[in-house]
């Protein structure tokens, strides 16, 4: 059995060899449906890995307090802006009576994307964002520092201008010195650098990579605008859960905006478990397209493969017919022709699962999505890509198989 599986492999390739550009068109039919998928579900993998683990650590954001829904909602845009905006009285009544929490932080960041120049002696960074955090920041997303601080409650309160820079800008600004102590020029203004971020491989991890960050006060002061937004990201003290949480607040937000039962809120708690599933209701939706288009590439590639074994059943017939003659059972030639076509579709889907993930790999280092080996899809992959060889080579290994020697000789 061993022994003719082998032969059968080996015929195979000698087969591919002799005919290599039709063997090429298949093997491309296949692996580029298999190139697609694995390209994108490894991207999407990576992305869906990167946001669970950043969520399930037991420090992260655990629920956002917002003016709007972010995660999608039925609040119409006029109602969004009649709402009240969240204040630093907001997150300072949290921190001082919610004892449900144990890290709350107060974010302001600039609406419509706008960016902003650093500057340092005679060089400058690539277009950045600059954002206003309170001190818990660091904790509360759990971002490490390369060198130096975060800044403090003290330079929060006296408005300081002291900054934290991201990753990218410690890059640009300072590829070779000690940024600590130097002063990088924003609009005009000059910011003390007291620490930088090392960066993490996380999508929270990358909220700081191009970021200059800021104590909001003084965001307030120098940038912010009346369309900014301000989120308040709170973490559980533990022994307490997210309901606890989000009750206390709900019942501290309904009561500072004078709300009578019955009004609905005018602002909105976000949990983590949300904003997975979130993710998952994203990325469903890109998986059953790519499904779909590989799985076209895949029927295309199997067509191809049973056209070219009808050819080769009819170039092979004498030899066929010679072999049946001389002892070959139709389970043999049957088994042959299913094995060549395993192989040429096989290996399609092997090139094709090694292109996607070096094509997802290629795209995590260009942009910084994070980018994972699916395990499981690289099995589906090589394991389909066998299974259309086996639908598709069945019936021109069948009519090898069903082939009469005496007719087969004789063909010309």
């Amino acid at each position: 059995m061993k022994t003719a599986l082998r032969e059968n492999i080996f015929q195979a390739l000698d087969t591919i060899r002799t005919h290599k550009m039709r063997s090429t068109l298949v093997i491309l039919g296949v692996a580029i449906g298999v190139t697609t998928l694995m390209a994108m579900v490894s991207i999407l993998t990576g992305l869906s890995l990167s946001i669970n683990a950043s969520i399930s650590s037991s420090d992260n954001v655990v629920v956002n307090l917002t003016k709007f829904d972010f995660l999608g909602g039925d609040v119409d845009l006029k109602e969004i802006q009649a709402r009240p905006d969240l204040e630093p009285e907001d997150w300072d009544m949290i921190r001082n009576t919610v004892k449900s929490v144990r890290l709350v932080d107060y974010q302001q960041q600039p609406q419509g994307g706008r960016l902003y120049l650093a500057h340092y002696q005679d060089r400058r960074t690539r277009p950045l964002s600059v954002a206003g955090m309170s001190p818990d920041f660091q904790r509360v997303y759990l971002i490490p520092l390369a060198v130096g601080r975060f800044f403090n409650q003290d330079e929060l309160a006296r408005n300081k201008r002291v900054c934290v820079l991201g990753k990218g800008p410690l890059e640009d600004l300072f590829p070779d010195i000690d940024p600590i102590g130097k002063r990088v020029r924003v609009r005009g203004e000059a910011y003390e650098v007291v620490g930088a971020f090392q960066g993490r491989e996380s999508v929270f991890g990358s909220i700081a990579d191009n970021f200059l960050i800021i104590p909001f006060t003084t965001y307030r002061k120098d940038f912010a605008r009346p369309d900014d937004s301000a989120i308040i990201p709170m973490v559980p003290k533990e022994g307490y859960s997210v309901d606890e949480v989000m009750g206390e607040v709900r019942g501290l937000m309904r009561g500072r905006h004078k709300l009578r039962p019955g009004d609905e809120d005018d602002f909105a708690l976000v949990p983590a478990d949300r904003i997975q599933s979130f993710i998952e209701n994203i990325t469903a939706p890109f998986a059953l397209v790519l499904t779909v288009i590989s799985s076209i590439g895949l029927m295309v590639g199997g067509i191809g493969v049973m056209a070219i074994m009808l050819v080769s059943v009819t170039e092979r017939t004498r030899e066929i017919g010679i072999r049946k003659a001389v002892g070959a059972t139709r389970a043999a030639i049957l088994g042959q022709f299913l094995t060549e076509a395993v192989t040429l579709t096989g290996i399609g889907g092997l090139a094709g699962m090694l292109a996607g993930l070096g094509i997802a790999r290629g795209v995590s280092m260009v942009t910084g999505l994070p980018a994972a080996i699916p395990w499981v899809w690289v099995a589906i992959s090589i394991l389909v890509s066998a299974g259309v060889g086996l639908i598709f080579g069945m019936y021109p290994a069948v009519q090898a198989a069903r082939l009469d020697p005496v007719d087969a000789i004789r063909h010309e």
